[in-house]
């Protein structure tokens, strides 16, 4: 999904007629990017979060069935996910602002809405891998959730070293 060109192209007249006058059109511009970078951060929560109840769900049915091994790596897992639900929530935006001492670019943004987008797929993939897991009758198997979710992170990291800079060996 690629939030930047969606949120363009859901332009109404008067929002068309206003990126026309000198000087808005920047300034609309960027509020697009603020809205579209949020809009995919918060996308990228509710997956994760989604996958959180399912592994819940499988924390309640391990407690029932007294499967302590089950339990304890899924109460790890769970609390690896509210790690990462938090620094995708409260990341660094996906902007840079008017007064910010260095600005970040347009091939910047673009690699970081890239970014965005793998983080999103791979969170879909681990809401829906949770959730088979939870309805499976025997759950086994966190392992290849943990690796996606370690990948996750690593964009995520990622990401934020984009937007501050310390890819480049500059700090924004």
């Amino acid at each position: 999904m690629d939030i930047k060109k969606k949120a363009g192209g859901q332009l109404n007249w008067l929002e068309k007629l206003l990126r026309q006058i000198p000087g808005f059109k920047g300034y609309y511009e960027k509020e697009l990017r603020r809205d579209s970078d949020r809009v995919q951060r918060d996308f990228i929560v509710r997956q994760l979060g989604q996958a959180k109840k399912s592994v819940n769900g499988l924390l309640q049915a391990a407690s029932r069935a007294k499967d302590f091994d089950l339990l304890q790596a899924g109460d790890l897992f769970a609390r690896a996910l509210d790690t990462s639900i938090g620094a995708i929530r409260y990341a660094d935006q996906g902007y840079s602002g008017f007064f910010d001492l260095l600005k970040i670019g347009e091939a910047e943004l673009d690699a970081v809405y890239e970014l965005d987008a793998r983080i999103a797929e791979a969170a879909s993939g681990i809401s829906e891998q949770a959730a088979k897991l939870a309805a499976a009758p025997e759950p086994r198997g966190l392992e290849p959730l943990r690796e996606e979710l370690a990948r996750i992170d690593a964009w995520s990291e990622q990401r934020t070293a984009m937007l501050k800079g310390y890819d480049k060996g500059v700090s924004r």
